[in-house]
């Protein structure tokens, strides 16, 4: 999988390439140079029995492990996370854990990446380590996940 980036960065050390994603309605984003790949989730059934979040199993892309995150049932309400929508996605990220595993994240949509200024960060209104901030990105608040912190 390895390092994902496209070269075209900003230039400018105030603004940043964001991917937004849904997930249950609400929209999110991370930095996008952090993220390898998006995949689609043909079977999520086991998934979303795991009783672990932070590691809800391990599936195999193109020969590299990636240890999936239930982020439904972390930032969300979901009891059950693949079974809420049709079509989930996993966003692999291009770091990987002590273990070689690479991380994913499953989300129910994924937008497209954006340029962001740093300066429109707004603090996020529940304490959470979690939970970069706010940012308004065309009239819609989108909430800036820390995926360190995620990872952690």
């Amino acid at each position: 999988m390895g390092t994902s980036s496209n070269g075209n960065g900003t230039g400018t050390s105030d603004s940043v390439k964001v991917l937004t994603f849904g997930l249950e309605g609400t929209q999110y984003c991370v930095e996008a140079e952090s993220t390898a790949s998006v995949l689609e989730v043909a079977d999520g059934t086991s998934l979303a029995d795991a009783d672990d979040l932070w590691n809800a199993g391990t599936i195999t892309v193109a020969g590299e492990l990636v240890r999936v995150v239930d982020l439904p049932r972390i930032v969300g309400s979901s009891s059950r996370s693949s079974a809420r929508v049709d079509e989930p996605k996993l966003l692999v990220f291009s770091v990987t854990d002590d273990d070689g595993r690479y991380y994913g994240w499953l989300v129910d949509d994924v937008d497209v990446t954006r340029t962001v200024r740093t300066a429109s960060l707004e603090a996020p209104r529940l304490d959470t380590s979690h939970v970069k901030g706010r940012l308004d990105i065309g009239g819609e608040e989108v909430l800036w996940l820390d995926q360190r912190a995620i990872h952690a």
